[in-house]
């Protein structure tokens, strides 16, 4: 304690760009900043308040040493806590939302503002990294990198390893390296977080307003294998019992023949899930979005990354492997991504080909990057294509993206997108070649921290399609949307409150035929409470607009005026019973009353073991959906029913064991089935469509034990059961019991995948 007292406060506030101390650093990561190169490292301290964001010194010290060597980047905080405030020190997953104090540590290997890389360790020693870029944040990414925490008196600390390799990163001609280095602290159970230097995320500048540094590149190459054996045995499948089973093996790779140069492979790639998908009943018309879990997929990705402001995507990786048009999975014989990263020019190609011998939908893919950053102006090019030889079907499409900063205050983002689809008969004729054009335009405007003000234009056009490898809510539609948004960031003492903010969202859309498809207004208003409890309330209203999906192609429906308010309470974060509850109340002329509730409880039992999920109810007066055997709408008296319960046990840093289990449930009662008249109003059908219910149930135990850092072992058990009838009147304990008795699955999977 004596030693760590002695580190000696600087000022460096006035300091624009930075040396970092570089040594031949011989450092053990064990949370004790106790080594004489600590004492010689560069010093940051002058962290401000940026939750809230007022940009006031930091209300408890932190100080940040950093060290360079031929090994990497070396990072220890010191944080200041007095024992009379609350130390939320909980254990998480791997890349688990970490809800506790943490500290945060964010490079820009390049410093042009376009990829930052997060390194996150949580007060008993949890880890999460993730990629930021403008705008984005995606946790999908996990690099091989050390740390420790400790604690004593007044003090916590954290000591971090991050190897050069961890990222490829442009080379510097003369051999100084620039980077922008952005470090931040959370104090969980005041809902505060300091951070040095200035930036936060709201800000349109806030990569490049992180720290300029320079250090001395060191010539780094490497070469890491990940082959990995897989077991699995079907216990129950398509309502009997089995005994089918099934060894796989594979390989993935990565390899770094210099800093700048990334090569990633996989061969006979085990796409298998060891952690299930979310339940999902989707009676709309339009896909359900799943997040990506294969490691192949989320390795470097950050160059692919395609995100539209209105979450579509160019290059939407699930598509790979689940056959042509969701069709069924298939098996992946190999894929590659290489990646270049120079002063201003990136380059990237990804390519992945799909087992023919397996389904005759099976594709080949490929997609390629090239983006250009020269002070504020971003340019670049994507392209994705999808060949699938046995239904002779090609899809390309092409996008030209910018983003200019012309200032501070304003950023201005755009992509033009052109798809071309082509399918051939037998004979190698075309039967379809569909071209089209898309594009959108976002213009933010920030003032200040306490406002901001987005604008957003889209057109696409009927035939634009980029499905194939991307994922496209709808085409042949024109979007406006505009949001203000004012954030009070202080308080007098006398208040209980820290923060407070509202916003004001509006839009308009219509579909290529002038049909107004929606006009919309929202307000909400959300406040932070000093004893970090947190209130949310929305009202919003959307006029009468035209529907031209639901009936799935049999004409327009009048949508009548929709009105809705939401309600939030979330419970003060730090406590060992955490919750958080919604209702929601939505009333129009057609479907009525409908109400949502929903609750989200958490038991911190230990600082190892948490209960939690999520419970929902909703019920719905009279819900239309489309009815595919009767091709007609139909109208339903419904209730719904979820839950989403689990129990997470980390008995070492090493270990963990999850049970997560999930049950989505409706019951619903038919009040007649519908024909669209001229107008788009409902005309009752002679044909009456039927009650249903349905009961869906999934349940994963999963133990991982973590041998070296992405290297780990995995024993899964998995069970899912199905339920439906014509009752439409079960009720939730019925549909429980059924649900779960419907056995349709059952496996075991064991694997082990480790890193030479």
């Amino acid at each position: 304690m004596a030693v760590k007292r002695q580190f000696c406060w600087a000022l460096i506030g006035s300091v624009s760009t930075l040396i970092a101390v570089h040594l031949n650093a011989a450092i053990t990561i064990d949370g004790v900043l106790d080594e004489a190169e600590w004492r010689d490292a560069e010093v940051y301290s002058d962290f401000v308040s940026v939750e809230p964001l007022t940009g006031e010194p930091a209300k408890y010290a932190t100080e940040v040493r950093m060290v360079t060597s031929d090994e990497g980047i070396y990072v220890g905080f010191i944080n200041y806590q007095p024992a009379s405030v609350k130390r939320v020190m909980r254990r998480f997953a791997r890349d688990a939302k970490i809800e506790a104090d943490r500290n945060i540590v964010s490079i820009d290997f390049d410093r042009t503002a376009l990829a930052g890389y997060d390194f996150t360790v949580g007060s008993a020693n949890s880890r999460q990294d993730g990629i930021v870029t403008p705008g984005d944040y995606s946790g999908e990414w996990d690099g091989i990198w050390y740390s420790q925490t400790s604690a004593d008196g007044d003090y916590w600390y954290s000591e971090m390893h991050i190897p050069w390799t961890v990222a490829p990163m442009s080379t510097a001609a003369d051999g100084r390296k620039s980077m922008g280095i952005w470090f931040s602290r959370v104090v969980y159970n005041e809902s505060l977080r300091f951070a040095y230097p200035n930036a936060f995320y709201s800000r349109p500048t806030f990569m490049e307003d992180w720290h300029p540094i320079e250090v001395d590149q060191v010539a780094t190459s490497s070469f890491d294998w990940f082959p990995y054996i897989s077991y699995s045995q079907d216990l129950y499948r398509d309502g009997a019992s089995s005994s089918a089973s099934e060894f796989n093996t594979g390989v993935d790779f990565i390899w770094r023949p210099n800093s700048n140069t990334q090569i990633t492979g996989a061969l006979d790639p085990d796409f298998g899930q060891v952690e299930s998908d979310d339940l999902v009943v989707n009676f709309s018309a339009f896909e359900t979005v799943v997040g990506e879990k294969r490691p192949f997929f989320t390795e470097n990705q950050s160059l692919f990354s395609s995100q539209i402001p209105n979450d579509d995507q160019m290059l939407y990786t699930r598509r790979i492997g689940s056959g042509a048009n969701g069709g069924g999975l298939i098996d992946v014989d190999m894929g590659l991504k290489f990646s270049r990263f120079g002063d201003n020019t990136d380059v990237g190609l990804f390519v992945v080909r799909e087992d023919d011998a397996s389904a005759d939908g099976a594709g080949d893919f490929i997609a390629s990057r090239l983006q250009r950053k020269v002070a504020g102006l971003s340019l670049g090019h994507r392209l994705t294509r999808v060949t699938r030889d046995a239904i002779d079907r090609q899809a390309t499409v092409h996008a030209l993206d910018l983003d200019w900063q012309p200032n501070e205050r304003i950023r201005l983002k755009a992509e033009l997108l052109h798809s071309d689809v082509r399918d051939r008969d037998q004979r190698g004729q075309l039967t379809q070649n569909d071209r089209d054009l898309a594009g959108w335009l976002r213009w933010s405007y920030t003032p200040s921290d306490e406002w901001q003000q987005v604008l957003y234009l889209s057109d696409y056009g009927d035939q634009f399609d980029i499905n194939d490898m991307g994922y496209m809510r709808r085409n042949g539609f024109r979007e406006f949307y505009g949001h203000t948004r004012r954030d009070r960031l202080q308080y007098g003492a006398e208040s209980a409150l820290l923060s407070s903010s509202t916003q004001v969202e509006y839009g308009y859309t219509e579909n290529s035929h002038g049909d107004r498809l929606s006009l919309w207004a929202h307000w909400g208003h959300s406040q932070i409470f000093k004893s970090t409890r947190e209130l949310l309330y929305e009202l919003n209203i959307a006029t009468s607009a035209w529907d031209d999906r639901i009936s799935r192609g049999n004409g327009l429906y009048a949508k009548p005026t929709d009105y809705s308010a939401v309600g939030v309470y979330a419970s003060p974060r730090g406590d060992k019973f955490a919750y958080y509850a919604e209702l929601e109340v939505r009333y129009n002329d057609t479907e009525k009353g409908r109400v949502s509730l929903r609750f989200k409880p958490q038991f911190y039992l230990s600082e190892t073991i948490t209960v939690g999920g999520e419970l929902g109810y909703d019920r719905k007066q009279a819900w239309l959906i489309w009815d595919d055997d009767l091709q007609q709408l139909a109208g339903y008296n419904s209730q719904h029913y979820s839950a989403d319960l689990r129990f997470d046990w980390y008995p070492s840093t090493r270990s963990e064991f999850r049970l997560k289990f999930q049950w989505v449930a409706i019951d619903a009662e038919v009040i007649s089935g519908y024909q669209l008249g001229p107008r788009g109003d409902l005309l009752v059908s002679s044909s009456p469509s039927s009650n249903f219910s349905l009961s869906d149930t999934a349940l994963q135990l999963r133990y991982r034990y973590q041998l070296a850092p992405l290297s780990d072992v995995f024993l899964v058990y998995s069970r899912g059961g199905y339920f439906d009838s014509d009752s439409g009147d079960q009720g939730p304990q019925a549909l429980f019991d059924a649900g779960w008795s419907g056995r349709q699955v059952e496996s075991l999977i064991a694997k082990i995948r480790y890193r030479f």
